[in-house]
This record gives structure tokens, C-alpha cells and sequence, in this order.
């Protein structure tokens, strides 16, 4: 059911709205957490729900960054998926480096 849950609100943090109701109700940090424990599919959802709600957000990738994402996003990269790892290091770069065009471009261009 989580995966399904996932899923569903990866497609939903499309449109503005979805992102800034997810940051208001409280989703980063259940989103981090699916990051640290999740199984390896939720781990993947997470993350692709991550980078579209900091892509162009500077307040929101500190919000990650302050909830504790990056060790888990490492633990990710190193340990997840093909596309969970790219993910992975497409968000830590963007926590690591907010004020990057650069960054947020590649960010833009990892699909979910």
C-alpha cells in the first residue's frame, strides 16, 4: 500500500499546489523517512517526490536538508537502484549546493 501511496502522490507533486500541500501537512519528514527504512521501491518514490518538491525551491531543500535527508540520500546512492542512486545524488547535490542553476537543470531532468 505504500508503494501504491507513493506512486500516487509522485504523480500529484507535478502541479505546484500538490508540492506546497505536501510541505504543509507535514510530508518531508515522512518522506526522509521512507528514505531511511523504506524498501528499496519506496526508497526510489521518496526521492523522485524529494527532488520535484525541491527543484525550484530553495526554502524547501533547506527543509530537507534540516530534517536529516542527506546521510540516508548517501546511504541511498551507494546502496539503491541504478535509478535510485542518480536520483540520490541529483537531490544531495541540490541540498548541497541550493543556489546552483546548474543543479536544479539536471534535477529537472531525472525522471520519476
Amino acid at each position: 500500500m505504500v508503494d501504491k501511496s507513493a506512486y500516487v502522490m509522485s504523480i500529484l507533486v507535478s502541479a505546484q499546489e500538490a508540492r506546497t500541500a505536501v510541505v504543509e501537512e507535514g510530508g518531508i519528514p515522512v518522506l526522509v523517512e521512507i528514505v531511511e527504512v523504506g524498501s528499496q521501491r519506496q526508497k526510489e518514490i521518496a526521492v523522485g517526490i524529494l527532488l520535484q518538491i525541491c527543484d525550484d525551491s530553495l526554502p524547501y531543500r533547506t527543509m530537507v536538508a534540516r530534517e536529516g535527508a542527506i546521510p540516508p540520500l548517501v546511504a541511498l546512492s551507494q546502496s539503491g537502484t541504478n535509478r535510485a542512486k542518480q536520483k540520490a545524488e541529483t537531490l544531495i547535490e541540490l541540498l548541497r549546493q541550493p543556489r546552483s542553476g546548474n543543479a536544479a537543470a539536471r534535477a529537472s531532468n531525472v525522471s520519476v
